[in-house]
């Protein structure tokens, strides 16, 4: 991968945890235009690993042709103009190259993680050393506003990692005593710009408030982004790629509040990964109710029936072989079936 010139789009900052903009050197800062802006916001979350052209075009210019990448380079060449992204390899993927500890959304998972154990407290009476109290605050100064908030091409789902970090935080902060919790600066405001999100922002009256999208989870190494974006109009989506990225997922000892979950058979290249039925099975376990779905291009030798109470799936989906972004079913219509199944018990 070429690197950036020295010297060019030296000390910006990419901001997202707000209305997306560039910060440059100078104190100026740049605020893309909506598509920009969410090929800025892709790239800021991807980090090192970035995006490649097919993962972009699929995702932010779904409704093209798969052959016709054009767009997806014109707007990367676009966007070059503010922030350096470096030519990838052949079939490589475009990276942000901008210092991770200089895009704010990975600075504040990092320093989320980076949070003492218990607060820092001596005892479960001790009071928070100030200077862990300092951190805390400056956390919640990072945000400028609801990322989410805005109209967007990038499915909600992209932003699991740094909701996760922001609840812990919330968590965080609504565990501190009272005194302590009245001496953060930027609690309120944070507060605000979440308004009306269950558990996180300030109450909104009953008559403004609406009803939260149900959550899906997809847990799918190959199109689980696309699924993500075909059912984003309706419900959010929470995408994990890998059976390793599930394990990580339940140390993290998550709620797991889905209302249904779409589970792919094998999560690697290697037919002999059945890692989506270790998935269903932890998913039995700890949330026996769950309506859930199994999908596969090569489904075993057992029949339907038997498969869907060995693993406690509710229905078994056959992927087509020939086409694997191709609408496995019409997608909207089998989640409601999904929920309604575990609503109806």
């Amino acid at each position: 991968m070429a690197m950036t010139p020295p010297g060019r789009h030296t000390g910006i900052s990419v901001e997202i945890l707000g209305s997306p903009r560039v910060r440059r050197e100078d104190g100026t800062d740049w605020k893309p235009p909506q598509l920009l802006a969410d090929l800025l916001v892709t790239l800021a979350l991807a980090g090192a690993d970035g995006r490649s052209r097919e993962w972009l075009r699929r995702v932010l210019w779904s409704q093209l042709p798969s052959t016709d990448a054009n767009p997806v380079v014109q707007a990367v060449q676009r966007l070059r103009k503010h922030v350096p992204i470096p030519k990838p390899a052949p079939g490589g993927p475009y990276v942000l190259d901008v210092p991770a500890e200089r895009i704010d959304a990975l600075a504040f998972c990092r320093g989320v993680a980076e949070l003492a154990p218990d607060g820092g407290r001596s005892g479960p009476t001790g009071a928070t050393p100030p200077d862990e109290l300092a951190r805390v605050d400056g956390l919640l100064g990072m945000w400028r506003g609801s990322p989410w908030a805005r109209d967007s091409r990038l499915p909600e789902s992209a932003w699991n990692d740094v909701r996760r970090a922001r609840d812990r935080l919330v968590a965080r902060v609504r565990a501190l005593p009272a005194d302590e919790q009245a001496g953060l600066a930027h609690w309120n405001r944070f507060r605000e710009h979440f308004h009306g999100e269950p558990g996180t922002g300030r109450p909104v009256a009953p008559a403004a408030r609406r009803e939260p999208r149900k959550r899906v989870l997809i847990v799918d190494d190959m199109i689980g982004h696309a699924l993500a974006v075909a059912l984003d109009g309706t419900y959010d989506c929470e995408v994990v790629g890998s059976l390793a990225a599930w394990k990580q997922l339940l140390g993290q000892e998550p709620p797991l509040d889905y209302a249904c979950a779409l589970v792919d058979r094998h999560l690697s290249e290697r037919t002999a990964d059945c890692g989506g039925e270790i998935v269903l099975r932890d998913l039995r376990r700890l949330r026996p109710a769950l309506p859930t779905a199994l999908m596969s291009v090569d489904l075993p030798y057992e029949d339907s029936e038997s498969l869907r109470e060995r693993l406690g799936a509710r229905a078994v989906i056959p992927k087509k072989h020939n086409d694997a972004h191709e609408s496995l079913v019409p997608l909207v219509d089998l989640v409601e079936k999904l929920i309604a199944r575990g609503q109806s018990g």
